[in-house]
């Protein structure tokens, strides 16, 4: 069996995800090609030689549908011969990828792939692709009536369950926050965040390790 290698991690800058901010102008296809040619331009990689790119996606609708790894690798300006795929596994969907792209190799099928992630939530809400549809269905439906909950709820329910209070989570989250910008301010994630130009004025967002 293969060993899995991981050559090159690369994202971009991370926005606030509501109307106005700052990568809220750019489409999610673009955001998702910034990072495909980075990448190659990075490693001096061949865009032919890749066998697979793998992207997850919760919400594939509207700008994220149609598989929108097949459009990110076409936006990159990649050879059309690159297969793609999207997949979702809702809050898991990126790491998924990483899982597919790493057993391919493992597996023999795959020398080179390209796992991704990709949502913009600013232009793609949440629950944009539920519409007003009933999507779990009648026999969904009935073995968990009056139907399942939403995450608010459940991290009320594992909080309860695991004797959590309020106060711990506030402190776990608030050191979360400081330690995550204490490492922006300190350069180490320069080598991992690429610039995006949002084609406005040609302003350039999130270069030098600094997010939005």
């Amino acid at each position: 069996m293969k060993n899995a290698v991981v050559v090159d991690v690369v994202r971009t800058a991370v926005g606030k995800g509501k109307p106005g901010g700052a990568l809220s102008g750019t489409h999610p296809v673009d955001l998702l090609a910034t990072v495909l040619k980075a990448l190659e331009e990075r490693n001096g990689l061949d865009p032919a030689r890749i066998d697979d790119v793998i992207t997850g996606c919760v919400s594939q609708v509207g700008e994220q549908a149609m598989n929108i790894s097949r459009q990110g690798v076409l936006a990159a300006g990649w050879p059309e011969t690159v297969p793609a795929t999207t997949v979702d596994r809702q809050g898991g969907s990126s790491q998924q990828a990483i899982h597919f792209a790493a057993q391919g190799v493992m597996a023999g099928v795959y020398d080179i792939v390209v796992a991704a992630g990709v949502e913009s939530m600013s232009r793609i809400p949440l629950g944009a692709s539920i519409g007003g549809a009933d999507f779990r269905g009648p026999a969904l439906n009935a073995r968990y009536h009056p139907g399942l909950i939403h995450q608010g709820l459940s991290a009320e329910l594992l909080a309860a369950r695991n004797n959590l209070t309020r106060r711990q989570l506030d402190e776990f989250a608030a050191r979360s926050h400081r330690l995550a910008a204490e490492a922006v301010e300190q350069g180490r994630f320069d080598s991992t965040i690429v610039p995006v130009d949002d084609g406005e004025d040609t302003e350039v967002i999130g270069g030098g390790g600094e997010q939005n």
